[in-house]
């Protein structure tokens, strides 16, 4: 049902649309993050989809074990962010294509939100009771190119914001149907059609629990017609019991209604508690330093700035930044200008309370209300309100917020144009603000594409975020500018000390100069101020490893594995500590844990391999190797090692066949030309010896044993000639 309202004023400057040509336009406008089609898997993607066994190769059923992140529910370093329907739409990509491709990923982002809103456009109708098409559709164009919504599109994580707005909408749809319907099966059925999408949308992501809260308001305010002038003399009165009876005769439908939502509410809840077996997730002050205040005045006064932080995001999105923690927002600690704001933000709100109390167009404040619903309720997860969250502010949080605030903006219009003397301005700045969300969105999403972007723009919003100048150091640190990452790794430590990542990567740099005084240094403070850094753990066991400092490095090495179950690196490393050590059963065993944790490990494989074969034991050796095979088919250095130990037992034919596999898939290591050149060499064939040579020289002109080999081949060649 689309239809225009008799009420509708011809003169308005904001004229309704039919609905194909509403629908087209709202698709146009959500184009606005198509910018970031082709881009790659940046930030949080590396952990939530590349990083995660679960989108991969885990068994399905741990999708419902593990946290968005692929960590254990239960275990204590768990975020308890419960998104499995997310990850399975994750994994959907992996088993339709076989490898995980960003680009469609992000296709399947944009045509979501795409769908998003052209619903929002339905659900605007719904919620302001099919009255005022007008409204409902500027809204939702408002929507569709709004800016805070482009970390939710174009960042990939953003998808759980994306699939649970989806499903509230179509929550609010099935609450719809029920209300309007005259049938009892329909009725009914729709109803636990609701229950259910706001079930999918809260395992799409917490929040999508809070669309029951919508659905009850919205049947309270536009169903029932009640206004809090209404619910204010209600609570005035004292009625009888025949008084209560006859209201649920009346009203019955309405309060079984609301009684089913709250108690489905209250029921996926404590499904949700059951789920994180009661227990909270562990946040550090630097994930949102306000929750860590013991003054409660300084730590509401805090909150409540974030909240003006958020409205202006919604009103003016210029500033955006993918991360918003350590010293992004500086705490109030004190008398601060910025409470201004706070006093100012809750100066309009009691304005605008006692102007929706004061004004009896009722149907103008039913609309303000459902827009103030929608904005807050959605948001409340996010409040720190109910409990602490591990952010300070995130704009994929305000993805459903938003429609609230885009409604209000709109029903603002409206009121504007029909109140000015030159509505045609009212119009024209309705167009350009369009103009302007539509770049800024586009230009943003187009940031998202890659992580040198994404970073540095980080970088020009929040020049105090230590964490941005991680980012951007890790990020130069995969490009090789080491020089540079070391200064973003020490400006990161410099505006917070205690940054035990930051020091972890610096002294992994330093690692890999071979500067063990400084890595040592620079690891050993951060598993000093985070006990529980397994990576950090590691990383020094490598360091000391190097050093000779044996016993303390397999300390540091079983540290690392005791705070983290699965870790097949770590092994794998404790493994090379044993083989220097010449503890070659512990080596073996190391390696075979590790393999245990990861069957794609190859350097664990062909480390086996190796060993066995300098050990002698070449049966054991090629029978590794040809387990190795099974799981890694292709791989060269395998097939390199097999055939070096098929030519020392002479078997050359079968040694060439698996050189020469070798060399096809990594056709510029001389190693693999120089090693079947020594194999043509035993095997008396010259001619293809001499060619193997040369090509490995040309490869590596440097290398010996190619030219001592060739040379060698040229003085038999002369004897023969003799």
């Amino acid at each position: 049902m689309y239809r225009i309202s008799s009420r509708s004023q011809p003169s308005l400057a904001l004229p309704a649309r039919n609905l194909t040509i509403s629908v087209t336009l709202i698709i146009v406008a959500s184009l606005c993050c198509s910018s970031s089609r082709y881009g790659d898997f940046v930030f949080d993607d590396s952990e939530a989809i590349v990083n995660n066994e679960d989108v991969r190769e885990a068994p399905l059923y741990q999708l419902f074990q593990n946290d968005f992140w692929g960590t254990k529910l239960s275990h204590k370093h768990s975020h308890k962010s419960y998104r499995p329907l997310t990850i399975l739409s994750f994994r959907m990509h992996y088993w339709f294509k076989g490898y995980l491709d960003p680009t469609d990923f992000h296709a399947v982002n944009i045509i979501l939100h795409i769908i998003v809103c052209i619903m929002t456009l339905f659900i605007f109708e719904i919620l302001l009771d099919w009255k005022e098409p007008q409204i409902s559709f500027w809204a939702a164009l408002i929507f569709a190119v709004h800016p805070v919504h482009t970390e939710a599109v174009a960042g990939l994580v953003g998808r759980a914001d994306v699939l649970c707005g989806l499903f509230m909408w179509l929550s609010i749809l099935s609450y719809y149907k029920c209300i309007h319907s005259d049938s009892f099966i329909i009725q009914y059925n729709c109803i636990v059609l609701c229950i259910m999408n706001s079930a999918i949308a809260m395992f799409c992501k917490e929040t999508g629990i809070t669309i029951l809260g919508v659905c009850i308001i919205y049947d309270l305010i536009i169903v029932n017609k009640v206004l809090p002038t209404d619910i204010l003399e209600v609570l005035k009165l004292r009625y009888s019991w025949n008084d209560v009876k006859r209201f649920y005769e009346i009203k019955s439908a309405f309060v079984i209604r609301i009684t089913v939502l709250v108690l489905a509410g209250v029921l996926l809840i404590l499904l949700r508690f059951i789920i994180m077996e009661f227990s909270k997730p562990t946040f550090k002050p630097v994930d949102n330093p306000a929750s860590f205040i013991d003054n409660l005045y300084l730590r509401i006064v805090n909150y409540n700035y974030v909240y003006c932080l958020n409205l202006w995001l919604l009103i003016c999105p210029v500033w955006l930044c993918f991360d918003w923690s350590m010293g992004c927002v500086p705490l109030i600690n004190g008398i601060d200008l910025r409470i201004g704001f706070v006093i100012l933000l809750w100066l309009s709100f009691g304005v605008f309370s006692i102007c929706i109390f004061s004004n009896r167009n009722s149907q103008l404040i039913r609309y303000i209300l459902m827009s103030m619903a929608v904005l807050i309720i959605p948001f409340l997860p996010a409040s720190n309100l109910f409990f602490k969250v591990g952010f300070v502010l995130a704009e994929r949080t305000l993805y459903i917020p938003s429609a609230g605030y885009c409604l209000l903006l709109a029903i603002g219009l409206k009121q504007l144009s029909a109140n000015v003397m030159y509505p045609k301005i009212v119009s024209a700045s309705y167009c350009a603000l369009l103009i302007v969300f539509f770049a800024r969105s586009w230009m943003r999403s187009s940031q998202w594409k890659t992580e040198t972007e994404l970073f540095q723009s980080g970088l020009n919003v929040c020049p105090l975020n230590a964490k941005v100048h991680y980012n951007v150091g890790k990020n130069a640190a995969d490009r090789g500018l080491t020089n540079y990452a070391k200064l973003k790794y020490e400006e990161a430590i410099k505006l917070n000390p205690d940054y035990a990542q930051a020091m972890n990567n610096l002294g992994n740099l330093y690692k890999d100069e071979d500067a063990y005084d400084k890595a040592e240094e620079l690891l050993s403070k951060a598993v000093e101020l985070q006990n529980n850094f397994a990576a950090a753990w590691m990383n020094l066991g490598i360091v000391l490893s190097a050093t000779n400092k044996y016993e303390e490095a397999e300390k540091s090495y079983i540290t690392a594995i005791s705070q983290r179950n699965t870790y097949p690196d770590c092994y794998y490393n404790l493994g090379l500590l044993y083989l220097s050590k010449k503890e070659y059963d512990k080596a073996f065993k190391a390696w075979e844990i590790t393999i245990k944790q990861k069957p794609l490990h190859r350097r664990a494989w062909i480390n086996t391999i190796l060993l066995y074969d300098n050990m002698g034991k070449r049966e054991k050796s090629l029978e590794v190797a040809k387990k190795a095979l099974l799981l890694i088919p292709r791989d060269p250095s395998i097939h390199f090692n097999i055939g070096n130990i098929l030519g020392k037992k002479g078997s050359f034919e079968e040694a060439e066949h698996h050189f020469k596999i070798a060399i096809s898939e990594e056709p510029n290591n001389p190693s693999y030309y120089t090693n079947l050149g020594v194999l043509y060499h035993r095997w008396k064939k010259y001619k293809k010896a001499e060619i193997m040579y040369k090509k490995a020289l040309i490869l590596n002109p440097h290398s010996q044993t190619a030219k001592e080999n060739l040379n060698k081949l040229n003085n038999i060649k002369l004897k023969t000639i003799i």
